[in-house]
Protein backbone atom coordinates (compact mmCIF):
# COMPACT_ATOMS: atom_id res chain seq x y z
CA UNK A 1 0.00 0.00 0.00
CA UNK A 2 1.33 3.77 -0.80
CA UNK A 3 1.43 6.52 1.45
CA UNK A 4 -1.85 8.03 -0.60
CA UNK A 5 -3.31 5.20 -0.34
CA UNK A 6 -2.77 4.72 3.65
CA UNK A 7 -3.79 8.54 3.98
CA UNK A 8 -6.88 7.66 2.02
CA UNK A 9 -7.86 5.02 4.75
CA UNK A 10 -7.25 7.07 7.07
CA UNK A 11 -9.75 9.28 6.48
CA UNK A 12 -12.51 7.38 5.35
CA UNK A 13 -14.89 6.40 7.99
CA UNK A 14 -17.01 3.03 8.08
CA UNK A 15 -20.91 4.46 8.43
CA UNK A 16 -22.64 3.04 11.26
CA UNK A 17 -26.17 1.35 10.18
CA UNK A 18 -27.99 4.03 12.08
CA UNK A 19 -26.39 7.09 10.02
CA UNK A 20 -26.79 4.46 6.94
CA UNK A 21 -30.69 4.51 7.71
CA UNK A 22 -30.47 8.28 8.16
CA UNK A 23 -29.35 9.02 4.79
CA UNK A 24 -31.28 6.91 3.15
CA UNK A 25 -34.69 8.03 4.98
CA UNK A 26 -34.16 11.65 4.07
CA UNK A 27 -33.34 10.35 0.51
CA UNK A 28 -36.72 8.83 0.90
CA UNK A 29 -34.65 5.55 -0.25
CA UNK A 30 -33.88 6.97 -3.88
CA UNK A 31 -30.63 6.95 -5.60
CA UNK A 32 -29.85 10.45 -6.12
CA UNK A 33 -28.05 10.32 -9.12
CA UNK A 34 -30.27 8.04 -11.47
CA UNK A 35 -33.62 7.95 -9.16
CA UNK A 36 -34.07 4.46 -9.23
CA UNK A 37 -35.27 3.11 -5.31
CA UNK A 38 -35.10 0.28 -3.25
CA UNK A 39 -35.83 -2.45 -3.30
CA UNK A 40 -35.31 -2.48 -6.88
CA UNK A 41 -31.72 -1.29 -6.47
CA UNK A 42 -29.28 -2.08 -4.17
CA UNK A 43 -27.73 1.42 -2.15
CA UNK A 44 -25.30 2.66 -0.64
CA UNK A 45 -24.08 5.71 1.06
CA UNK A 46 -21.45 8.13 -0.74
CA UNK A 47 -19.67 10.83 -0.16
CA UNK A 48 -20.74 14.63 -2.25
CA UNK A 49 -17.20 15.54 -1.92
CA UNK A 50 -15.21 12.48 -2.10
CA UNK A 51 -12.47 11.75 0.75
CA UNK A 52 -9.74 12.22 -1.43
CA UNK A 53 -10.52 15.81 -2.61
CA UNK A 54 -11.41 16.92 1.19
CA UNK A 55 -14.82 15.88 1.75
CA UNK A 56 -15.46 15.36 5.26
CA UNK A 57 -17.65 12.66 7.15
CA UNK A 58 -20.84 13.91 8.09
CA UNK A 59 -24.15 13.81 7.31
CA UNK A 60 -24.22 17.00 4.81
CA UNK A 61 -21.66 15.11 2.54
CA UNK A 62 -23.49 11.28 2.48
CA UNK A 63 -25.75 11.10 -0.51
CA UNK A 64 -27.94 7.81 -1.24
CA UNK A 65 -26.27 6.15 -4.05
CA UNK A 66 -27.17 2.55 -6.04
CA UNK A 67 -24.43 0.45 -6.50
CA UNK A 68 -24.31 1.11 -10.11
CA UNK A 69 -23.98 4.91 -9.69
CA UNK A 70 -21.63 4.39 -6.89
CA UNK A 71 -19.24 1.97 -8.45
CA UNK A 72 -19.20 3.89 -11.60
CA UNK A 73 -19.15 7.53 -10.00
CA UNK A 74 -15.37 6.94 -8.50
CA UNK A 75 -14.27 10.18 -7.18
CA UNK A 76 -15.93 12.88 -9.32
CA UNK A 77 -17.80 15.85 -7.68
CA UNK A 78 -21.44 16.18 -8.47
CA UNK A 79 -21.92 18.35 -11.56
CA UNK A 80 -24.94 19.83 -10.54
CA UNK A 81 -25.60 21.32 -6.56
CA UNK A 82 -29.19 21.16 -6.74
CA UNK A 83 -28.64 17.52 -4.46
CA UNK A 84 -26.96 19.01 -1.80
CA UNK A 85 -29.55 22.25 -1.72
CA UNK A 86 -32.37 19.72 -1.79
CA UNK A 87 -30.70 17.54 1.29
CA UNK A 88 -29.83 20.80 3.15
CA UNK A 89 -33.01 21.88 2.55
CA UNK A 90 -34.68 18.47 4.33
CA UNK A 91 -32.35 19.10 6.99
CA UNK A 92 -33.72 21.82 7.81
CA UNK A 93 -37.33 20.53 7.84
CA UNK A 94 -36.37 17.63 9.78
CA UNK A 95 -35.11 20.60 12.49
CA UNK A 96 -38.22 22.10 11.96
CA UNK A 97 -40.36 19.22 12.71
CA UNK A 98 -38.41 18.25 15.84
CA UNK A 99 -38.77 21.83 17.10
CA UNK A 100 -42.45 21.95 16.61
CA UNK A 101 -42.19 17.98 18.48
CA UNK A 102 -40.52 19.81 21.11
CA UNK A 103 -42.46 22.77 21.37
CA UNK A 104 -46.23 20.27 21.39
CA UNK A 105 -44.69 18.74 24.15
CA UNK A 106 -44.30 21.71 26.58
CA UNK A 107 -47.05 22.71 25.01
CA UNK A 108 -49.01 19.25 26.46
CA UNK A 109 -46.91 19.74 29.64
CA UNK A 110 -48.70 23.24 30.15
CA UNK A 111 -51.86 21.76 29.48
CA UNK A 112 -51.41 19.19 32.13
CA UNK A 113 -50.49 21.50 34.84
CA UNK A 114 -53.12 23.54 34.12
CA UNK A 115 -55.84 20.79 34.49
CA UNK A 116 -53.97 20.19 37.74
CA UNK A 117 -54.15 24.08 38.67
CA UNK A 118 -58.39 23.57 37.89
CA UNK A 119 -58.62 20.71 40.10
CA UNK A 120 -57.23 22.05 42.80
CA UNK A 121 -59.32 25.63 42.46
CA UNK A 122 -62.39 23.36 42.21
CA UNK A 123 -61.33 21.54 45.73
CA UNK A 124 -60.49 24.43 47.32
CA UNK A 125 -63.83 25.98 45.93
CA UNK A 126 -65.52 22.90 47.60
CA UNK A 127 -63.44 23.19 51.36
CA UNK A 128 -64.48 26.70 51.03
CA UNK A 129 -68.45 25.92 50.56
CA UNK A 130 -67.97 23.05 52.99
CA UNK A 131 -66.30 25.10 55.75
CA UNK A 132 -63.24 23.25 55.82
CA UNK A 133 -63.91 19.79 54.43
CA UNK A 134 -61.20 18.92 51.72
CA UNK A 135 -61.06 16.36 48.93
CA UNK A 136 -58.17 13.52 48.39
CA UNK A 137 -57.33 13.14 44.67
CA UNK A 138 -59.18 11.07 43.74
CA UNK A 139 -61.53 14.09 44.77
CA UNK A 140 -59.72 16.41 42.29
CA UNK A 141 -59.85 14.09 39.49
CA UNK A 142 -63.90 13.48 39.44
CA UNK A 143 -63.87 17.15 39.75
CA UNK A 144 -61.23 17.87 36.71
CA UNK A 145 -63.78 15.05 35.13
CA UNK A 146 -66.87 17.06 35.55
CA UNK A 147 -65.06 20.30 34.75
CA UNK A 148 -64.20 18.54 31.27
CA UNK A 149 -67.21 17.23 30.73
CA UNK A 150 -69.71 20.46 31.82
CA UNK A 151 -67.42 23.41 31.89
CA UNK A 152 -65.84 25.64 35.07
CA UNK A 153 -68.00 27.87 35.70
CA UNK A 154 -71.02 24.96 35.46
CA UNK A 155 -69.24 22.62 38.13
CA UNK A 156 -68.56 26.04 40.29
CA UNK A 157 -72.30 26.66 40.39
CA UNK A 158 -73.17 22.50 40.89
CA UNK A 159 -70.50 23.34 44.24
CA UNK A 160 -72.30 25.92 45.43
CA UNK A 161 -75.40 24.51 44.59
CA UNK A 162 -75.45 21.14 46.35
CA UNK A 163 -73.50 22.68 49.36
CA UNK A 164 -75.99 25.07 50.35
CA UNK A 165 -79.18 22.47 49.87
CA UNK A 166 -77.74 19.70 51.27
CA UNK A 167 -75.16 20.59 54.54
CA UNK A 168 -76.52 20.23 57.87
CA UNK A 169 -74.49 21.46 61.02
CA UNK A 170 -74.45 19.44 64.10
CA UNK A 171 -75.26 20.49 67.70
CA UNK A 172 -71.56 21.94 67.83
CA UNK A 173 -72.23 24.40 65.05
CA UNK A 174 -70.09 22.44 62.50
CA UNK A 175 -71.17 20.77 59.76
CA UNK A 176 -71.59 17.11 59.69
CA UNK A 177 -69.84 14.53 57.70
CA UNK A 178 -73.55 12.59 56.10
CA UNK A 179 -74.21 16.03 54.85
CA UNK A 180 -70.97 16.73 53.27
CA UNK A 181 -71.18 13.06 52.02
CA UNK A 182 -74.63 13.57 50.31
CA UNK A 183 -73.49 16.88 49.23
CA UNK A 184 -70.53 15.44 47.30
CA UNK A 185 -72.69 13.01 45.52
CA UNK A 186 -75.33 15.57 44.61
CA UNK A 187 -72.69 17.34 42.24
CA UNK A 188 -73.53 15.24 39.34
CA UNK A 189 -77.05 14.97 39.14
CA UNK A 190 -76.96 18.97 39.50
CA UNK A 191 -74.68 19.69 36.72
CA UNK A 192 -77.53 16.86 34.80
CA UNK A 193 -80.19 18.89 35.97
CA UNK A 194 -79.08 21.96 34.46
CA UNK A 195 -78.04 20.85 31.05
CA UNK A 196 -81.67 19.51 30.58
CA UNK A 197 -83.04 22.41 31.58
CA UNK A 198 -80.52 24.17 28.80
CA UNK A 199 -81.43 21.61 26.07
CA UNK A 200 -84.69 21.59 26.89
CA UNK A 201 -86.11 25.30 27.75
CA UNK A 202 -89.69 24.26 27.02
CA UNK A 203 -90.37 21.02 28.83
CA UNK A 204 -92.06 20.99 31.68
CA UNK A 205 -88.94 19.77 33.76
CA UNK A 206 -90.04 19.87 37.27
CA UNK A 207 -92.95 18.24 36.75
CA UNK A 208 -91.24 15.42 34.57
CA UNK A 209 -89.01 15.16 37.54
CA UNK A 210 -91.62 14.27 39.87
CA UNK A 211 -93.41 12.10 37.93
CA UNK A 212 -89.81 9.77 37.65
CA UNK A 213 -89.83 9.98 41.22
CA UNK A 214 -93.25 8.92 41.76
CA UNK A 215 -92.38 6.20 39.22
CA UNK A 216 -89.19 5.31 41.45
CA UNK A 217 -91.10 4.59 44.18
CA UNK A 218 -93.69 2.84 43.17
CA UNK A 219 -91.88 0.09 41.37
CA UNK A 220 -89.76 -2.46 42.41
CA UNK A 221 -87.55 -1.85 39.65
CA UNK A 222 -87.28 1.35 37.47
CA UNK A 223 -84.69 1.83 34.22
CA UNK A 224 -83.74 5.58 35.36
CA UNK A 225 -82.21 6.57 31.56
CA UNK A 226 -84.96 5.19 29.28
CA UNK A 227 -87.82 5.91 31.62
CA UNK A 228 -86.29 9.65 31.65
CA UNK A 229 -86.10 9.59 27.94
CA UNK A 230 -90.16 8.48 27.79
CA UNK A 231 -91.32 11.14 29.51
CA UNK A 232 -89.37 13.72 27.50
CA UNK A 233 -90.66 12.17 24.54
CA UNK A 234 -94.45 12.05 25.90
CA UNK A 235 -94.13 15.58 26.88
CA UNK A 236 -92.44 16.69 23.45
CA UNK A 237 -95.68 15.00 21.64
CA UNK A 238 -98.10 17.09 23.68
CA UNK A 239 -99.35 14.70 26.60
CA UNK A 240 -100.83 16.53 29.27
CA UNK A 241 -99.07 16.52 32.81
CA UNK A 242 -101.85 14.97 34.05
CA UNK A 243 -102.47 11.95 31.38
CA UNK A 244 -98.50 11.17 32.55
CA UNK A 245 -99.30 11.36 36.20
CA UNK A 246 -102.41 8.84 35.49
CA UNK A 247 -100.00 6.16 33.96
CA UNK A 248 -97.88 6.22 37.40
CA UNK A 249 -101.59 5.41 38.79
CA UNK A 250 -102.87 2.92 36.92
CA UNK A 251 -99.94 0.88 36.24
CA UNK A 252 -98.32 -1.64 38.92
CA UNK A 253 -95.40 -2.64 37.57
CA UNK A 254 -92.34 -0.84 35.45
CA UNK A 255 -92.76 -3.17 32.18
CA UNK A 256 -96.97 -2.27 32.24
CA UNK A 257 -96.11 1.18 32.60
CA UNK A 258 -93.30 1.26 30.21
CA UNK A 259 -95.35 0.10 27.63
CA UNK A 260 -98.40 2.27 28.59
CA UNK A 261 -96.13 4.97 27.65
CA UNK A 262 -94.89 3.90 24.12
CA UNK A 263 -98.73 3.65 23.24
CA UNK A 264 -99.47 6.87 24.64
CA UNK A 265 -96.36 8.59 22.58
CA UNK A 266 -96.61 6.54 19.01
CA UNK A 267 -101.06 7.66 19.78
CA UNK A 268 -99.46 11.11 19.64
CA UNK A 269 -96.86 10.65 16.69
CA UNK A 270 -93.98 10.56 18.98
CA UNK A 271 -91.42 8.13 18.45
CA UNK A 272 -90.88 5.75 21.59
Amino acid sequence: MSDSDSTLSAKRQSISKKLRFEVFKRDSFTCQYCGRKAPDVILEVDHIHPVSKGGKNDLLNYITSCVDCNQGKSDRLLSDDAVLEKQRRQLAELQERREQIDMMYEWQKSLLGINQQIGERLAAFWSECCHGWTLNESGQRELRELERRFGFDEVMSAIQIATEHYLDYGDDGKVTKESVETAWKKIGGVLVTRKRERDNPDLPLQDLYRIRARCRGKYGYFDEQYGWKLLCEAAKAGAPIGLLDDTVQDNQSWTSWRSEMRRLIQSRGGEA
